[in-house]
This record gives C-alpha cells, sequence and structure tokens, in this order.
C-alpha cells in the first residue's frame, strides 16, 4: 500500500497509474468530509493534480461544502475500480455549464459516436444533450470507452417527442447540415444561446426536424469526401462558439 495521501511524496504519486492517482484524491475527499476547513483539502488537491495530468473536477458555486466534496469524491470514484456506497451509485455530478447550448441527436444511432458527443459537450462547457432514441443506454461499453467518465455528468435527457420539443422551444433551433442552403461556417455568427441538432450517420437531419431549424450551418470540406463524422461536425461547430464568445 502506498503511502497516506496526505504524506505521499511528489514522485512516488507522479509513478502511480492513473487509477490508483484517482483512488487517493477519492480517498483524499472522504477524510475531508471530517475537516471544517476546506481550504486545507484544496490545497492538498491542487498539489496532487500539479504533479500528473489528471481530468479534475471544479465543481459549481452553489454547492454547499460538504456537496462539493462529495461531488469530489463521486467524480475520482468514477476512474476507479473502487464502488461507492449503494446509495451513491447512480448519483450524477452538478454540472455548471459556460455556454448555453443544448446539443439534440436525431437518430445518432453509434455508442461510441454518442460517448464522444458528450465528451466534446465537456471539453466545451455546452448545456447538456436531448435524444429521441428509447434504445440509447449510457452504459453501452462502446459510449462509456469513447466518454470517458463525461456520461456520468453531463445532464442527459430523454424526449419521446422531438419535434415537439424543437417547437416549443424559445431558443434558436440551428441544423448542422451540409445543405444547399445551409450557411457556411465562416459566415456563420452564433447567437449567445442556441440548440444545435445533429443527425443520423447515414441520412443526416430528418426533414420534418429540418423545417424546424431557423437555419443549417455548413462546414466547407475540401477533400473527395463530403462528409463528415457527426462528432468531428460538432467539435468544428464548438470551437467556433467558442471562439466567438
Amino acid at each position: 500500500m502506498e503511502k497516506s495521501v496526505n504524506t505521499i511524496s511528489k514522485n512516488k504519486f507522479a509513478k502511480l497509474p492513473s487509477r490508483r492517482q484517482h483512488e487517493l484524491l477519492a480517498e483524499l475527499a472522504r477524510s475531508a468530509l471530517s475537516d471544517p476547513d476546506i481550504n486545507l483539502f484544496l490545497d492538498r488537491y491542487n498539489e496532487l493534480h500539479s504533479w500528473a495530468p489528471l481530468d479534475r473536477y471544479s465543481p459549481p458555486a452553489w454547492l454547499s461544502r460538504k456537496e462539493a466534496i462529495d461531488e469530489y469524491y463521486s467524480f475520482h470514484l468514477n476512474f476507479t475500480s473502487l464502488k461507492s456506497d449503494p446509495e451513491e451509485s447512480g448519483k450524477n455530478l452538478s454540472w455548471q455549464p459556460k455556454f448555453n447550448v443544448e446539443v439534440v441527436l436525431d437518430q445518432v444511432r453509434s455508442p461510441y459516436n454518442v460517448g464522444s458527443i458528450l465528451r466534446i459537450i465537456d471539453n466545451f462547457g455546452f448545456k447538456g444533450m436531448v435524444h429521441s432514441s428509447s434504445w440509447l443506454s449510457l452504459d453501452h461499453p462502446q459510449l462509456v470507452k469513447a466518454a470517458r467518465g463525461s456520461e456520468k455528468w453531463i445532464p442527459v435527457r430523454f424526449e419521446t417527442d422531438l419535434i415537439s420539443y424543437l417547437k416549443n422551444t424559445s431558443l434558436q433551433v440551428i441544423g448542422i447540415e451540409n445543405d444547399k442552403q445551409a450557411e457556411t461556417l465562416k459566415n456563420w455568427s452564433p447567437p449567445e444561446k442556441c440548440i444545435l441538432v445533429l443527425g443520423n450517420e447515414s441520412y443526416g437531419i430528418a426533414s420534418a426536424i429540418r423545417e424546424i431549424c431557423c437555419k443549417t450551418v455548413s462546414i466547407p470540406m475540401y477533400g473527395f469526401k463530403r462528409s463528415m463524422n457527426v462528432n468531428h461536425a460538432l467539435a468544428v461547430i464548438a470551437q467556433k462558439i467558442s471562439e466567438s464568445a
């Protein structure tokens, strides 16, 4: 057993497998629940993080001290083989988005693509994901592999009637589609709040949903292929949004 998380040295911590590093960070958070001074926990937490390139959690400002530490614990537990207490199983972390942008999937079929989309939503700080695929499971091995833990905290909502949902929203609905009516990415000015619609891998956005979109945006492509993987397309659009903020 390695030294205590409170005394382990930089060299020893840096040499540990990432799973064990996350275990120690979870242990640090667990022990901090009985410590009235959260600053001591944060100092040590930040120090350990400076020794290894690990995913890290930043709790929303509205959480209490205990709630925030619970979130730190749950976050790092996701990357370990340890089991949480029964009452904590299935718990979702609190998510504080940077951009009021929601991603809607229109019958995106590949679990790996969905997992990659969740990871991009996390990368760029978007609001969450909405889908209407009753078969979609956040526990699918390929989804979990691609999402790398982000399925545990990104808000995901199932809507049985995607048409009604999009018709009743107050946000601009923007389709990512390579069609003749689309505005090119270069000329597009992203709104502050919007819904991005991503379509099926084979036929794109369904015509009934495309009619609801206030506009579609296309990504210029210069090679032989005139299509792009759906998660790659989201990454390109997300970068445009983040640069325009």
